[in-house]
């Protein structure tokens, strides 16, 4: 694992929204519409990164990638009614569309590898 946070920042073009993986933390800068569900910018330490939750894109629905911390595991749900409760409106949140499949996995395989110890589960 040290290896991969010795590597250049990668970076991901999200639907709205851009993650760069650092060596220490995940940035996510988002542009357009996307900066009224969630913040313009946020950064997440990977030590905070407790989970890592994911839906599948799909021609039909958008698909999304969710870096849990501590506090989101408590307070968020997949189908949250509030803006604060809702995994879309969460900035630690990047959606993906049916035609970003790919990038979508690109971002769930890199952060597999960041975070080997970390467990994922589906949203919802």
């Amino acid at each position: 694992m040290a290896n991969l946070r010795k590597r250049e920042p990668r970076t991901i073009k999200a639907h709205l929204a851009t993650v760069t993986l650092r060596g220490d933390h995940v940035e996510i800068r988002r542009s357009g519409l996307a900066r009224i569900a969630a913040e313009r910018h946020t950064v997440i330490p990977l030590a905070d990164i407790v989970q890592v939750q994911w839906k599948d894109p799909t021609m039909l629905v958008n698909g999304c990638v969710f870096m849990a911390t501590a506090e989101d595991v408590k307070t968020v749900k997949a189908l949250g009614t509030t803006k604060e409760t809702a995994i879309g409106g969460n900035s630690h949140t990047v959606l993906f569309t049916g035609y970003q499949h790919r990038r979508y996995a690109e971002l769930r395989a890199a952060l597999k590898a960041l975070l080997p110890d970390v467990p994922t589960a589906p949203a919802g």
